[in-house]
């Protein structure tokens, strides 16, 4: 097979994996122009209009700004707002406007005007603002209209809109955590979710007793003690009240001393019709054994070492094996069995789900290999979530698909609309269905050029800047011998904790394993200029439906190895002593998940990426 010829995208590719929404820069507040010398040209009879504007402050010899309510202005999402502006100080009405800023979501000006020249003599402000924040915007009067003739100096305007009031809803638990068992030194995770208004907080508790720092939806216990063993439940928590989970109970196996893996078994990858062998040992006198395969025990598969004969596609999978010794157990780590099938293999789905900072994005990012047009649905579901008992889902998610080095997007999509089309595309790559067609989820078919290796990103932020959960999706509409495949993907976003982590998932389709180089990048983010970053990654490929991860790490260390399969990939480079997570792996056929999450339940932002290294 032709080996492919990878392309570096480097610092370029990252960045616009970052880039975010420019932050408006609101103009500052001027202040009257008591000192202005009186503009002869723009003539004003104040008395005619005094009625309707309210009462006029005029500065004897000076041109100023009137308004109906001092700046800053107060209004409420919900609420109907409205303002009049005059020009005191001259002798005769202005005939036209000049607007430029920011007005707030919801309110225009005359004949529906938000900035621009506008032709009337008295100018308002009016509707039923939506969109809470500060908004600043500049006025001017002209003599003439169409701006004509002199003009009054520039004044800054402010209004702030308050967020509408809203109802508080008591939490209620969406899931419950379940009793669990483990042995000693081992790993248990709790999880709960409960749904309210405004979000809950979290605080979990052993024996009815709070656990310092124990804050988050789920918890998690490592090198378990026998001291741990107890009840343990999770109370939720907002400004309507509390609720407390079912109590979960766990047990914790006393360990037989000595009782532990000198020899793990390893991952192997063979040729079709080659032998596996896996080999497990404990030094613990009278140990038992039983293999499982994908978590299911093997029957008969009960001594040290398992022997798979003639391996084929089915033997493909994830190994591990349970050792019994005086009453303890343990299980030993994951060996992934991978055979050469020979057959086609590529990422085909791949998605994120991530939590939508305010004024912030979630932004994806792929590469297309090939030279032709490339078939792909992409979403950004929001609402829909709420259906899956997602709580702080983003309300109404905007979508951008733009290219690499560009600005300008080549697709984009506020509300999906319903159109049977979609659905159709929906159902035909296996994607969940929508909520409602009016629904304020995004999606858009579309096909993308590629021309050697071309590179997206798909850019999801709230509308006027609002945060939330959203879900990311980008599924190939095209077989698996299509001339342009994805080959590396990307996702840069917030890592925070619970429902608020940074989640990226994919799917490998076809009949071959492949070779995968993973990272969860914080630290090696700080050369390009990057903000709030975590400080300190972990990661964990799970595959999907199962509850253990077959690769992780949380330190990379710097090895050769994986600097090499850097430059394969054409992947940036990363301090040798950073704390940024990678793993370099060979996965069987199927869908995984990458869980992202910060040392120490710290929180930042982070860049994953999934290079694909098969030729």
């Amino acid at each position: 097979m032709k080996r492919l010829h990878w392309i570096s995208f480097s610092s370029t590719w990252l960045m616009l994996l970052l880039q975010r929404t420019p932050v408006l820069r609101l103009p500052q507040w001027a202040g009257e122009a008591g000192g202005l010398a009186r503009i002869v040209a723009l003539l004003r009879n104040v008395a005619a209009t005094a009625g309707a504007l309210g009462a006029v402050h005029s500065v004897a010899g000076a041109t100023t700004l009137s308004a109906t309510t001092t700046s800053p202005a107060a209004a409420t999402v919900g609420t109907s707002f409205r303002v009049a502006y005059a020009i005191t100080g001259a002798q005769s009405a202005a005939a036209s406007w000049t607007v430029a800023g920011s007005v707030p979501p919801g309110l225009t000006f005359n004949n529906g005007a938000t900035s621009g020249t506008i032709n009337v003599a008295n100018l308002v402000l009016s509707g039923t603002p939506t969109t809470a924040g500060s908004y600043t915007f500049t006025l001017r009067g002209w003599e003439r209209v169409n701006a004509g003739a002199a003009g009054s100096p520039t004044y800054s305007y402010t209004v702030n809109v308050a967020a509408a009031a809203v109802t508080a809803v008591a939490p209620s638990f969406t899931t419950q955590p379940s009793a669990q068992t483990a042995d000693v030194g081992g790993t248990v995770t709790f999880a709960a979710a409960a749904a309210g208004t405004p979000a809950p907080t979290y605080q979990w508790r052993k024996d009815g007793v709070a656990i310092a720092g124990a804050t988050s939806a789920s918890l998690t216990l490592g090198s378990l003690l026998a001291s741990d063993a107890g009840a343990y439940s999770v109370v939720a928590t907002n400004s309507a009240g509390s609720a407390t989970s079912n109590v979960a109970t766990l047990t914790v196996r006393a360990a037989t001393a000595g009782l532990a893996f000198t020899v793990q078994p390893q991952s192997q990858h063979v040729a079709v019709g080659g032998t596996v062998t896996l080999t497990a040992a404990t030094g613990t006198a009278g140990t038992t054994w039983q293999w499982r395969k994908d978590g299911t025990a093997l029957a008969g598969a009960t001594g040290a070492t398992l022997t798979l004969p003639s391996a084929s596609a089915t033997t493909m999978g994830f190994y591990t094996v349970v050792a019994t010794a005086g009453g303890a157990s343990l299980t030993s780590d994951v060996a992934i069995v991978t055979v050469a099938t020979g057959g086609p293999s590529r990422l085909i789905n791949v998605s994120t789900r991530g939590f939508v900072q305010a004024g912030g994005s979630l932004t994806p990012g792929f590469v297309l290999k090939g030279n032709a047009g490339k078939a792909l649905v992409i979403r950004a579901v929001g609402p829909t979530l709420g259906s899956f008992g997602v709580a702080g889902t983003l309300a109404d998610p905007l979508m951008e698909i733009i290219p690499l080095g560009g600005s300008t997007a080549v697709a984009a999509n506020d509300n999906w609309g319903g159109a049977t089309e979609l659905q159709v595309a929906f159902n035909r790559v296996g994607a969940f269905p929508l909520s409602a067609a009016t629904s304020n989820d995004a999606s858009v078919e579309t096909t993308l050029a590629a021309n050697g290796a071309t590179g997206y990103t798909v850019r999801i932020a709230g509308k006027a800047g609002a945060s939330g959960i959203a879900l990311a999706e980008v599924y190939d509409e095209q077989g698996l011998d299509a001339p342009v495949r994805l080959v590396n993907v990307s996702t840069s976003g917030f890592v925070g904790t619970g429902d608020q982590a940074l989640v990226p998932g994919f799917v490998i389709g076809g009949t071959a394993p492949k070779a995968l180089l993973i990272r969860a990048v914080g630290p090696g983010l700080e050369p390009f200029g990057v903000g709030g970053l975590l400080a300190d990654p972990q990661l964990a490929v799970v595959p999907l439906g199962k509850d253990f991860n077959v690769a992780a790490n949380d330190n990379w260390g710097g090895t050769a190895a994986l600097q090499a399969a850097f430059g394969q990939a054409g992947a940036f480079a990363l301090p040798t002593s950073s704390n940024d997570a990678v793993v370099l792996v060979r996965l069987p056929p199927g869908g995984y998940t990458v869980l992202v999450s910060g040392r120490n339940a710290t929180t930042g932002n982070a860049l994953v990426e999934v290079y694909d290294l098969d030729p």
